[in-house]
């Protein structure tokens, strides 16, 4: 019997989950920050993450007085899937614009 190639191997693995973390950072791009928005699960973040990332262009250094707002993906853990807003059930660009307004506030 004959080894899977790599993508035969990739194929049979289960889909992984992945989350999209929208942080506020301080601008000197130091850990010091806080998480402003969870998204998740995806089996794909590449559409979402492109749209906010778009969203934020030319604004990710005004949004929140200080801080720096940028969009990293990871794996969702499970166990914290309840700080996680779903990504079928809302538009994650309108995710951020009303979590962007709250921080303001």
């Amino acid at each position: 019997m004959r080894e899977p190639s790599g993508y035969e191997a990739l194929r049979s693995v289960e889909l992984a989950h992945y989350a999209l973390y929208i942080e506020a950072r301080k601008r000197d791009d130091s850990l010091d920050g806080y998480t402003l928005l969870h998204v998740g699960p995806y089996t794909q973040t590449w559409q979402d993450h492109d749209r906010l990332t778009a969203a934020l262009d030319g604004r990710e250094t005004t949004l929140v007085p200080g801080r720096r707002v940028s969009v990293r993906y990871a794996p969702f853990d499970v166990s914290d899937h309840h700080l996680f807003a779903d990504p079928y059930e809302a538009d994650a660009v309108a995710l951020l614009d009303a979590v962007v307004a709250g921080a303001r506030a």
